[in-house]
Order: structure tokens, then sequence, then C-alpha cells
């Protein structure tokens, strides 16, 4: 696959995925891994519940691509998110405000799929967002 057709397949994964959860068998391969999921589980199921549980939390969440890097199989991607804080995440209850996150994903595909994830969002700058102090109770060293 070229790096171009890498580029477009990512692409519109990341178009399709938020709109339509049973998409994840059409984007990514059999042997999926997500490396941010501990249970070391694979396939399409392991990224429709982690898709699913966002949405959960943010019903109307919308990503865009805000940079776009690819190199033989892999594809970088710098992303920003937002939606409505309508469901409870990290024992934190809904706040109803709009919430921002941007993050940057590795995807690796193989065989005209997605076979591997990477992620890191900006989790702590969500929890801002929410009010919530993440340094509460920690001492300077």
């Amino acid at each position: 696959m070229s790096v171009l057709a890498t580029k477009r397949l990512v692409t519109r994964f990341y178009a399709d995925m938020f709109r339509d959860l049973s998409a994840a068998a059409k984007w990514v391969h059999p042997e999926y891994v997500d490396h941010n999921n501990p249970s070391g589980e694979r396939g399409p199921e392991v990224l429709r519940a982690h898709v699913d549980a966002l949405l959960q939390t943010f019903p109307d969440f919308e990503l865009r691509i805000e940079d776009l890097i690819a190199e033989r199989d892999k594809v970088v991607t710098r992303v920003a998110g937002r939606g409505t804080h309508k469901g409870t995440w990290m024992q934190i209850e809904p706040t109803g405000l709009v919430i921002e996150v941007k993050g940057i994903n590795i995807e690796r595909v193989a065989d005209g799929l997605i076979i591997e994830h990477w992620g890191e969002a900006d989790t702590i700058g969500m929890l801002i967002q929410m009010g919530v102090n993440p340094f509460v109770g920690r001492q300077p060293r």
C-alpha cells in the first residue's frame, strides 16, 4: 500500500469512526491492537468499546485532524476533539461543559487495514476543563 493510500485510509477512518461504530470492522484488522488498552484484547471490538465509552461521555464528540504525517506503514495524526461532557468519566459527574482535548496518534497499517494504534491525549487538560485539580494532594519534591 502506498504512503498516500495509507494516509487516505487513516483520514477516512477518523471521519467515519465517530459516526458509525459498526464501521470498526471496515477499517481495522481482525488482529487490531490498541497499545493503550491494558487488557491485551485484540480486534475491532476493542476499538468499538473505546469509541463507545468516549461517546457515552461526550455524545456530540467531533474529531479533526490538524496534522497528518506518514512514512512506510505508519501514520501520525495530531488531532483536536471537542464534545459536551454529558456522561460520567473517571468518576467525574457530567458538567455540561464543552471540553476540548488535543492528542497525537500513531496508526500502523497492514493488509489495507489499521492493525496497531498508539495514542496520547491531554488528559490533564480535560480534567482542568472539568473543574478537577489533578494536582490536589500532591506534594512538591
